[in-house]
Protein backbone atom coordinates (compact mmCIF):
# COMPACT_ATOMS: atom_id res chain seq x y z
CA UNK A 1 0.00 0.00 0.00
CA UNK A 2 2.98 2.39 0.53
CA UNK A 3 3.97 1.51 -3.09
CA UNK A 4 3.99 4.84 -5.45
CA UNK A 5 3.22 3.08 -8.40
CA UNK A 6 0.41 1.20 -7.00
CA UNK A 7 -1.40 4.59 -6.04
CA UNK A 8 -0.33 5.87 -9.32
CA UNK A 9 -2.25 3.36 -11.27
CA UNK A 10 -5.39 3.52 -9.12
CA UNK A 11 -5.35 7.06 -9.94
CA UNK A 12 -5.31 6.62 -13.84
CA UNK A 13 -7.81 4.14 -13.01
CA UNK A 14 -9.98 6.58 -11.57
CA UNK A 15 -9.86 9.04 -13.90
CA UNK A 16 -10.15 7.01 -16.76
CA UNK A 17 -13.63 5.29 -15.22
CA UNK A 18 -14.41 8.86 -14.10
CA UNK A 19 -14.24 9.80 -17.76
CA UNK A 20 -16.18 7.00 -19.12
CA UNK A 21 -18.98 8.05 -16.33
CA UNK A 22 -19.01 11.55 -17.54
CA UNK A 23 -19.34 11.02 -20.90
CA UNK A 24 -21.97 8.08 -20.72
CA UNK A 25 -25.87 8.87 -19.03
CA UNK A 26 -25.33 7.82 -15.20
CA UNK A 27 -28.69 7.09 -14.56
CA UNK A 28 -28.94 5.08 -18.14
CA UNK A 29 -26.02 3.17 -17.12
CA UNK A 30 -27.04 2.18 -13.76
CA UNK A 31 -30.60 1.09 -15.05
CA UNK A 32 -29.00 -0.84 -18.03
CA UNK A 33 -26.74 -2.51 -15.16
CA UNK A 34 -30.23 -3.44 -13.11
CA UNK A 35 -31.89 -4.32 -15.73
CA UNK A 36 -29.68 -6.88 -17.19
CA UNK A 37 -30.30 -10.66 -16.99
CA UNK A 38 -27.02 -12.11 -15.57
CA UNK A 39 -27.57 -15.38 -15.63
CA UNK A 40 -25.74 -15.31 -19.02
CA UNK A 41 -22.60 -14.48 -17.31
CA UNK A 42 -22.17 -18.01 -15.86
CA UNK A 43 -22.18 -19.72 -19.22
CA UNK A 44 -19.43 -16.87 -20.17
CA UNK A 45 -17.39 -17.76 -17.53
CA UNK A 46 -17.44 -21.17 -18.88
CA UNK A 47 -15.89 -19.97 -21.94
CA UNK A 48 -13.27 -17.53 -20.09
CA UNK A 49 -11.59 -20.96 -18.85
CA UNK A 50 -11.46 -22.63 -21.73
CA UNK A 51 -10.00 -19.76 -23.16
CA UNK A 52 -7.46 -19.92 -19.80
CA UNK A 53 -6.89 -23.79 -20.37
CA UNK A 54 -5.69 -22.89 -24.20
CA UNK A 55 -3.39 -20.08 -23.12
CA UNK A 56 -2.13 -22.92 -20.72
CA UNK A 57 -1.37 -25.23 -23.74
CA UNK A 58 0.19 -22.93 -25.84
CA UNK A 59 2.52 -21.65 -22.66
CA UNK A 60 3.28 -25.31 -22.22
CA UNK A 61 4.49 -25.58 -26.17
CA UNK A 62 6.16 -22.37 -25.50
CA UNK A 63 8.48 -23.84 -22.55
CA UNK A 64 9.08 -27.61 -24.07
CA UNK A 65 12.71 -26.21 -24.93
CA UNK A 66 13.32 -25.34 -20.88
CA UNK A 67 11.42 -28.06 -19.38
CA UNK A 68 8.34 -30.72 -20.34
CA UNK A 69 5.96 -29.33 -17.33
CA UNK A 70 2.24 -31.28 -17.72
CA UNK A 71 -0.80 -28.41 -18.64
CA UNK A 72 -1.98 -29.62 -15.40
CA UNK A 73 1.46 -27.98 -13.67
CA UNK A 74 1.41 -25.23 -15.42
CA UNK A 75 -2.89 -24.16 -14.64
CA UNK A 76 -2.25 -22.88 -11.57
CA UNK A 77 1.00 -20.73 -12.22
CA UNK A 78 -0.60 -19.15 -15.13
CA UNK A 79 -3.59 -18.21 -13.19
CA UNK A 80 -1.51 -17.43 -10.65
CA UNK A 81 0.29 -15.01 -13.09
CA UNK A 82 -3.18 -13.44 -13.85
CA UNK A 83 -4.10 -12.99 -10.49
CA UNK A 84 -1.02 -10.56 -9.48
CA UNK A 85 -1.72 -8.78 -13.19
CA UNK A 86 -5.45 -7.94 -12.10
CA UNK A 87 -3.72 -6.37 -8.13
CA UNK A 88 -0.10 -5.37 -8.94
CA UNK A 89 0.15 -2.46 -11.92
CA UNK A 90 2.92 -1.98 -14.34
CA UNK A 91 1.90 -6.30 -15.38
CA UNK A 92 4.08 -7.46 -12.67
CA UNK A 93 2.44 -10.39 -13.12
CA UNK A 94 4.33 -11.60 -15.78
CA UNK A 95 7.28 -11.23 -13.17
CA UNK A 96 5.31 -13.00 -10.59
CA UNK A 97 4.68 -16.04 -13.59
CA UNK A 98 8.20 -16.15 -14.61
CA UNK A 99 9.38 -16.41 -10.84
CA UNK A 100 7.37 -18.73 -9.61
CA UNK A 101 7.36 -21.22 -13.05
CA UNK A 102 11.00 -20.83 -12.41
CA UNK A 103 10.64 -22.12 -8.90
CA UNK A 104 8.46 -24.58 -9.18
CA UNK A 105 10.09 -26.33 -12.80
CA UNK A 106 13.14 -25.72 -12.14
CA UNK A 107 13.71 -23.45 -14.95
CA UNK A 108 15.53 -20.50 -15.69
CA UNK A 109 13.39 -17.02 -14.15
CA UNK A 110 14.98 -15.39 -17.33
CA UNK A 111 14.24 -17.64 -20.27
CA UNK A 112 10.93 -18.02 -18.90
CA UNK A 113 9.85 -14.77 -19.03
CA UNK A 114 11.69 -14.63 -22.52
CA UNK A 115 8.45 -17.13 -23.21
CA UNK A 116 5.92 -15.05 -21.65
CA UNK A 117 7.14 -12.27 -23.50
CA UNK A 118 7.05 -14.06 -26.53
CA UNK A 119 3.69 -15.39 -25.75
CA UNK A 120 2.14 -10.77 -25.48
CA UNK A 121 3.60 -10.51 -28.73
CA UNK A 122 2.07 -13.44 -30.29
CA UNK A 123 -1.71 -12.42 -28.76
CA UNK A 124 -1.45 -8.73 -30.09
CA UNK A 125 -1.00 -10.28 -33.59
CA UNK A 126 -3.79 -12.55 -33.57
CA UNK A 127 -5.28 -9.42 -31.95
CA UNK A 128 -4.99 -7.41 -34.83
CA UNK A 129 -5.52 -10.72 -37.36
CA UNK A 130 -9.07 -10.89 -35.38
CA UNK A 131 -9.94 -6.90 -36.26
CA UNK A 132 -8.56 -7.58 -39.96
CA UNK A 133 -11.83 -11.00 -39.98
CA UNK A 134 -14.27 -8.43 -38.17
CA UNK A 135 -13.53 -5.73 -41.05
CA UNK A 136 -15.03 -7.91 -43.58
CA UNK A 137 -18.50 -7.85 -41.76
CA UNK A 138 -17.98 -4.42 -40.08
CA UNK A 139 -16.84 -0.99 -41.34
CA UNK A 140 -13.82 -1.33 -39.74
CA UNK A 141 -12.28 1.58 -41.01
CA UNK A 142 -14.92 4.35 -39.73
CA UNK A 143 -14.61 2.77 -36.24
CA UNK A 144 -10.81 4.12 -36.52
CA UNK A 145 -11.94 7.12 -38.06
CA UNK A 146 -14.52 7.22 -35.00
CA UNK A 147 -12.13 6.38 -32.21
CA UNK A 148 -9.27 8.57 -33.63
CA UNK A 149 -11.86 11.61 -33.70
CA UNK A 150 -12.69 11.07 -29.99
CA UNK A 151 -9.83 10.62 -28.65
CA UNK A 152 -7.79 13.50 -30.84
CA UNK A 153 -5.65 11.21 -32.33
CA UNK A 154 -5.76 11.31 -35.96
CA UNK A 155 -6.34 7.65 -37.17
CA UNK A 156 -3.70 6.24 -39.39
CA UNK A 157 -1.41 7.26 -36.16
CA UNK A 158 -3.98 5.39 -34.17
CA UNK A 159 -3.67 2.71 -36.65
CA UNK A 160 0.13 2.77 -36.40
CA UNK A 161 0.41 2.78 -32.70
CA UNK A 162 -1.74 -0.87 -32.70
CA UNK A 163 0.30 -2.15 -35.27
CA UNK A 164 3.96 -1.27 -35.31
CA UNK A 165 5.10 -2.26 -31.99
CA UNK A 166 3.45 -6.46 -32.09
CA UNK A 167 5.07 -6.76 -35.73
CA UNK A 168 7.87 -4.80 -34.47
CA UNK A 169 8.97 -6.83 -31.56
CA UNK A 170 7.55 -10.03 -33.20
CA UNK A 171 10.36 -9.26 -35.95
CA UNK A 172 12.94 -8.70 -33.09
CA UNK A 173 12.47 -11.41 -31.24
CA UNK A 174 12.61 -13.57 -34.34
CA UNK A 175 16.56 -12.17 -34.88
CA UNK A 176 17.40 -12.11 -31.41
CA UNK A 177 16.32 -16.16 -31.67
CA UNK A 178 18.43 -16.87 -34.70
CA UNK A 179 20.96 -14.27 -33.60
CA UNK A 180 21.58 -14.40 -30.36
CA UNK A 181 24.62 -12.75 -30.30
CA UNK A 182 23.30 -9.48 -31.86
CA UNK A 183 21.86 -8.35 -28.79
CA UNK A 184 25.22 -8.51 -26.77
CA UNK A 185 26.73 -6.43 -29.45
CA UNK A 186 24.13 -4.28 -29.24
CA UNK A 187 24.12 -3.71 -25.62
CA UNK A 188 28.20 -4.25 -25.82
CA UNK A 189 29.17 -0.36 -24.63
CA UNK A 190 26.88 -0.57 -21.77
CA UNK A 191 28.34 -3.91 -20.61
CA UNK A 192 31.96 -2.01 -20.85
CA UNK A 193 31.43 0.51 -18.63
CA UNK A 194 30.06 -2.11 -15.75
CA UNK A 195 32.52 -3.51 -13.09
CA UNK A 196 33.85 -7.27 -14.38
CA UNK A 197 31.57 -8.94 -12.13
CA UNK A 198 28.54 -7.03 -13.20
CA UNK A 199 29.59 -7.36 -16.53
CA UNK A 200 29.51 -11.23 -16.60
CA UNK A 201 26.08 -11.65 -14.42
CA UNK A 202 24.32 -9.51 -17.30
CA UNK A 203 26.10 -11.59 -20.17
CA UNK A 204 24.54 -14.36 -18.37
CA UNK A 205 21.18 -13.59 -18.00
CA UNK A 206 21.05 -11.68 -21.62
CA UNK A 207 21.95 -15.41 -22.54
CA UNK A 208 19.42 -17.09 -20.44
CA UNK A 209 16.86 -15.02 -22.08
CA UNK A 210 17.69 -15.49 -25.66
CA UNK A 211 17.68 -19.39 -24.56
CA UNK A 212 14.01 -19.00 -23.69
CA UNK A 213 13.40 -17.84 -27.55
CA UNK A 214 14.52 -21.20 -28.95
CA UNK A 215 10.93 -22.00 -30.07
CA UNK A 216 11.10 -19.61 -32.69
CA UNK A 217 13.83 -21.05 -34.17
CA UNK A 218 11.05 -23.57 -35.05
CA UNK A 219 8.53 -22.37 -38.00
CA UNK A 220 6.44 -25.60 -37.28
CA UNK A 221 6.24 -24.92 -33.52
CA UNK A 222 5.46 -21.36 -34.12
CA UNK A 223 2.80 -22.12 -36.62
CA UNK A 224 1.29 -24.74 -33.77
CA UNK A 225 1.54 -21.28 -31.25
CA UNK A 226 0.12 -19.32 -33.40
CA UNK A 227 -2.91 -21.76 -34.11
CA UNK A 228 -3.22 -22.37 -30.37
CA UNK A 229 -3.99 -18.55 -30.45
CA UNK A 230 -7.26 -18.65 -31.95
CA UNK A 231 -8.96 -20.89 -29.71
CA UNK A 232 -7.96 -18.34 -27.16
CA UNK A 233 -9.76 -15.52 -28.36
CA UNK A 234 -12.18 -17.20 -30.44
CA UNK A 235 -13.27 -18.53 -26.64
CA UNK A 236 -12.91 -15.26 -24.84
CA UNK A 237 -14.81 -13.45 -27.82
CA UNK A 238 -17.37 -16.07 -27.16
CA UNK A 239 -18.05 -14.84 -23.50
CA UNK A 240 -17.89 -11.52 -24.64
CA UNK A 241 -21.17 -12.72 -26.91
CA UNK A 242 -22.47 -14.53 -23.89
CA UNK A 243 -22.44 -11.29 -21.78
CA UNK A 244 -23.74 -9.03 -24.27
CA UNK A 245 -27.06 -10.96 -24.20
CA UNK A 246 -27.25 -9.86 -20.57
CA UNK A 247 -28.18 -6.34 -22.11
CA UNK A 248 -29.85 -7.47 -25.55
CA UNK A 249 -27.12 -5.87 -27.64
CA UNK A 250 -27.82 -8.03 -30.51
CA UNK A 251 -31.10 -5.35 -30.93
CA UNK A 252 -28.64 -2.67 -31.73
CA UNK A 253 -26.04 -4.80 -33.39
CA UNK A 254 -28.17 -6.51 -36.54
CA UNK A 255 -29.43 -9.46 -35.11
CA UNK A 256 -26.63 -12.30 -34.00
CA UNK A 257 -24.26 -12.56 -36.87
CA UNK A 258 -24.03 -8.61 -36.59
CA UNK A 259 -22.92 -9.22 -32.57
CA UNK A 260 -20.64 -11.79 -33.34
CA UNK A 261 -18.48 -9.20 -35.46
CA UNK A 262 -19.03 -6.28 -33.21
CA UNK A 263 -17.94 -8.95 -30.37
CA UNK A 264 -14.42 -10.00 -32.65
CA UNK A 265 -14.07 -6.22 -32.57
CA UNK A 266 -14.62 -5.79 -29.32
CA UNK A 267 -12.66 -8.86 -28.20
CA UNK A 268 -9.43 -6.56 -30.38
CA UNK A 269 -9.54 -3.13 -29.18
CA UNK A 270 -10.00 -3.58 -25.48
CA UNK A 271 -7.41 -6.11 -25.08
CA UNK A 272 -5.11 -4.05 -27.48
CA UNK A 273 -6.24 -1.06 -25.46
CA UNK A 274 -4.39 -2.82 -22.56
CA UNK A 275 -1.50 -4.52 -24.15
CA UNK A 276 1.03 -1.92 -22.59
CA UNK A 277 1.96 -1.92 -19.19
CA UNK A 278 -0.34 0.25 -17.42
CA UNK A 279 -2.91 -0.24 -14.60
CA UNK A 280 -3.59 -3.39 -12.94
CA UNK A 281 -6.36 -5.40 -14.38
CA UNK A 282 -6.26 -2.83 -16.99
CA UNK A 283 -8.80 -0.99 -15.46
CA UNK A 284 -10.11 2.13 -17.28
CA UNK A 285 -8.26 1.36 -20.87
CA UNK A 286 -10.57 -1.08 -21.38
CA UNK A 287 -13.81 0.06 -20.57
CA UNK A 288 -12.72 3.03 -22.13
CA UNK A 289 -11.91 1.09 -25.94
CA UNK A 290 -15.11 -1.42 -25.51
CA UNK A 291 -17.93 1.05 -25.14
CA UNK A 292 -16.30 3.15 -27.91
CA UNK A 293 -15.98 0.71 -29.91
CA UNK A 294 -19.34 -0.33 -29.00
CA UNK A 295 -20.70 2.96 -29.49
CA UNK A 296 -19.45 3.59 -32.99
CA UNK A 297 -20.95 0.47 -33.98
CA UNK A 298 -24.66 1.99 -32.77
CA UNK A 299 -25.20 0.82 -29.54
CA UNK A 300 -25.99 3.36 -26.55
CA UNK A 301 -23.55 4.82 -24.96
CA UNK A 302 -25.14 3.96 -21.31
CA UNK A 303 -26.16 0.42 -22.47
CA UNK A 304 -22.25 -0.16 -23.63
CA UNK A 305 -20.62 1.33 -20.86
CA UNK A 306 -22.85 -1.51 -18.31
CA UNK A 307 -21.91 -3.73 -20.48
CA UNK A 308 -18.23 -3.22 -20.60
CA UNK A 309 -17.92 -2.68 -16.68
CA UNK A 310 -19.73 -6.01 -16.08
CA UNK A 311 -17.64 -7.94 -19.07
CA UNK A 312 -14.28 -6.32 -17.11
CA UNK A 313 -15.68 -7.68 -13.64
CA UNK A 314 -16.43 -11.08 -14.87
CA UNK A 315 -12.98 -10.96 -16.88
CA UNK A 316 -10.85 -9.82 -13.29
CA UNK A 317 -13.07 -11.15 -10.22
CA UNK A 318 -13.21 -14.83 -10.78
CA UNK A 319 -9.58 -15.56 -11.99
CA UNK A 320 -8.59 -13.53 -9.43
CA UNK A 321 -10.06 -15.17 -6.53
CA UNK A 322 -9.05 -18.78 -7.92
CA UNK A 323 -5.56 -17.47 -8.13
CA UNK A 324 -5.69 -16.39 -4.55
CA UNK A 325 -6.85 -20.06 -4.15
CA UNK A 326 -4.10 -21.63 -5.64
CA UNK A 327 -1.45 -19.50 -3.02
CA UNK A 328 -3.59 -20.14 -0.34
CA UNK A 329 -3.28 -24.32 -1.51
CA UNK A 330 0.24 -23.94 -2.34
CA UNK A 331 0.62 -22.26 1.93
CA UNK A 332 1.78 -18.80 -0.15
CA UNK A 333 0.60 -15.40 0.37
CA UNK A 334 -0.42 -12.29 -1.50
CA UNK A 335 2.71 -10.40 0.21
CA UNK A 336 4.50 -12.66 -1.00
CA UNK A 337 3.74 -12.44 -4.41
CA UNK A 338 3.66 -8.78 -3.99
CA UNK A 339 7.74 -9.18 -2.69
CA UNK A 340 8.57 -10.91 -5.73
CA UNK A 341 9.40 -7.79 -7.68
CA UNK A 342 12.30 -7.12 -5.42
CA UNK A 343 12.94 -11.14 -5.19
CA UNK A 344 13.15 -10.60 -9.06
CA UNK A 345 15.43 -8.07 -9.08
CA UNK A 346 17.55 -9.56 -6.23
CA UNK A 347 18.01 -12.77 -8.45
CA UNK A 348 19.16 -10.08 -10.91
CA UNK A 349 21.67 -8.82 -9.02
CA UNK A 350 22.78 -12.49 -8.02
CA UNK A 351 23.53 -13.64 -11.47
CA UNK A 352 22.12 -16.68 -13.72
CA UNK A 353 24.25 -19.21 -11.83
CA UNK A 354 22.96 -18.88 -8.39
CA UNK A 355 19.08 -18.19 -10.18
CA UNK A 356 19.02 -21.59 -11.75
CA UNK A 357 19.26 -22.88 -7.98
CA UNK A 358 17.26 -20.49 -6.32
Amino acid sequence: MRSGRLWLSLSISVLLLSLLVWRADIGGTLRSLWEANYLFVIPGLVFYFVAVLFRTIRWRLLLLPLCNATTRHLFPVVVIGYMANNLLPMRLGELVRSYYVGERENVSKSAALATIAVERVVDGVTLLFVLVAASIFLPVMGLLQDLGRDSGIPWPVLMALAIVPFVSALGLLTILAYRPGWLLLWVGPLLQRMPGGAAGRFTGLINLFVTGLGVLRQPRRVAAIFALSLPVWLAEAAMYYTIALSFGLQESLGGAGGMAAAMLAVTATSNLATALPSVQGGIGPFEIAATATLAVLGTATDVAAAYALVLHAALLVPVTLLGLIYLWMDKRSLAQMARIGETTLAWFGRGPEKEETA
